[in-house]
């Protein structure tokens, strides 16, 4: 989104050092407009000055230049870019073409009728504009729009008459029900509504799209009901006065960014019982990033998986209580809580995935359940305040950098089940001056034990010291 907007900016910048004019004429609504002539008719083009129109403006369908009259039948590329003052536009019906980014920005603008006449709509003409109008034969749809044509009913645009499909919400805000026939909050439907104070969501609901209450500032709690699988990238992205959120039982993904920026989210209620992932590895936007205000994220009784990146970085957390149901904890869950000092892992989990508590500085100990045979890659990495870990005997695996640059950490018992420690997994516990490794251990990797001062072993592994200072050998008092 970020670059996007930047590559966007920068043409717009482009186009208004190349743009020219051949004449400005004051249109009835009282606005300086600029054109160029194009084939005998007018196009209405961007000075190269931004941000020029403001109010309500009514494009005339002719003008006249030099004595001669020329139909108004195109609005160019940037030709009202960034005109954020602009509250209402009237396109005359003879326009055929908008073209790219031609009322990109103006996020004044509420609704707009566009002529079934015009054939060609440019990229992003209209993006930010909450409500489009329109029944005519352009094909790229919905050119950047939050939403277009449509059955409008009060404050509510839905694609149908069986109002299933939510498109956009055009009204002031305020609290907000929206009907109960909907079952899908479509992309951006209550983009930048800052006057929305609450919402309702009917229990029909399934899907919340991209973007749906994007920068809805005024919104200052949600409860998510339980029919809702799906919370879409962004969903409710920077929606600042965001105190608590309740999300349901039927979730089964939350997207990227989710819930990003929301810095007044205190407290959010975890419901789901069998959600996977809360963001996705390709983003660097978790679910809840950048919401360092949230110290109280509790989980329903029957959850079952605590999804990937769910608690990503969320340094205001303290304590987390798992519920015994729990089976799985998905990678990153807890990554980067620093403030997180306990937690308790429920016997019933079985995985522990990749940098599940990396970076979780503050926790002191951990107790890793029996049933647990895979320690994640990287799963505790940089926990430097662990004192000790008591690996349970049915672990085989323990991953690369698993427990690396836990220098708090004096002593650790490998059980003899293992079989494969991974690189650099001891990696910079200075703490460790004695480790004894299994004999059954067939693979440990480069640097496994770098900085462990004397290591006992006496498997097959043939690599070594592995970066260790010693390995093997005969002991006599503080000698090897």
């Amino acid at each position: 989104m970020v670059k996007r907007l930047l590559f966007a900016t920068l043409m717009a910048l482009c186009a208004a050092t190349a743009l020219a004019y051949d004449f400005s004429a004051v249109a009835r609504s009282g606005q300086t407009l600029y054109y160029n002539i194009v084939d005998g008719y007018a196009e209405v083009v961007s000075p190269t000055s931004s941000s020029y129109v403001t109010g309500d403006l009514v494009i005339p369908s002719t003008v006249t230049y030099n004595d001669v009259s020329y139909t108004v039948t195109s609005i160019g590329n940037y030709a009202f870019y960034g005109c954020s003052g602009l509250t209402s536009v009237t396109i005359p019906d003879a326009v055929t073409t908008i073209g790219n980014y031609a009322f990109y920005g103006c996020s004044g603008l509420t609704s707009v009728t566009i002529p079934d006449g015009v054939t060609s709509i440019g990229d992003y003409a209209f993006y930010d504009v909450r409500h489009i109008e329109y029944h005519g034969s352009a094909i790229r749809s919905p050119w950047g729009a939050i939403s277009m044509n449509g059955v409008t009913d009060g404050d509510f645009v839905f694609s149908d008459t069986t109002k299933h499909y939510l498109l956009a919400y055009s009204g002031a805000g305020g609290e907000v029900a929206i009907p109960s026939t909907v079952d899908t909050i479509g992309r951006g439907a209550f983009y930048r509504c800052s006057g929305l104070t609450s919402v309702t969501i009917p229990d029909g609901v399934t899907s919340i799209g991209i973007s749906a209450f994007h920068s809805c500032t005024g919104l200052t709690s949600v409860t998510i009901p339980d029919g809702v699988t799906t919370i879409g990238e962004g969903a409710f992205w920077f929606c600042t006065g965001l105190t608590s959120v309740t999300i349901g039982s039927a979730v089964t993904s939350i997207g990227s960014g989710a819930f990003y920026g929301c810095s007044g989210l205190t407290s959010v209620a975890f419901n789901a019982d069998s959600c996977t992932s809360a963001g996705s590895s390709s983003y660097s936007y978790r679910a809840f990033s950048n919401c360092p205000n949230i110290t109280n994220f509790t989980f329903g009784n029957n959850v079952k998986v605590i999804p990937a990146y769910l608690c990503y970085d969320l340094s205001g957390l303290t304590s987390v209580t798992i519920p015994d149901g729990v089976t799985s904890i998905g990678n990153e869950a807890f990554y980067g809580c620093s403030g997180l000092t306990s937690v308790t892992i429920p016997g019933g989990v079985t995985s522990i995935g990749n940098s599940a508590f990396y970076g979780c500085s503050g926790l002191t100990s951990v107790t890793i359940p029996d049933a647990v045979t895979t320690i994640g890659n990287y799963a505790f990495y940089g926990c430097s305040g662990l004192t000790s870990v008591t690996i349970p005997d049915g672990v085989t695996s323990i991953g690369d950098y698993a427990f690396h640059s836990c220098t708090g950490l004096t002593s650790v018992t490998i059980p003899d089940g293992v079989t494969s420690i991974g690189g650099a997994a001891f990696y910079g516990c200075s703490g460790l001056t004695s480790v004894t490794i299994p004999d059954g251990v067939t693979s440990i990797g480069d640097y496994a034990f770098y900085d462990v001062r004397h290591i006992e072993y006496h498997g097959s592994a043939i690599r070594s010291p592995w970066g260790a200072i010693s390995m093997n050998g005969v002991t006599d008092g503080d000698f090897v």
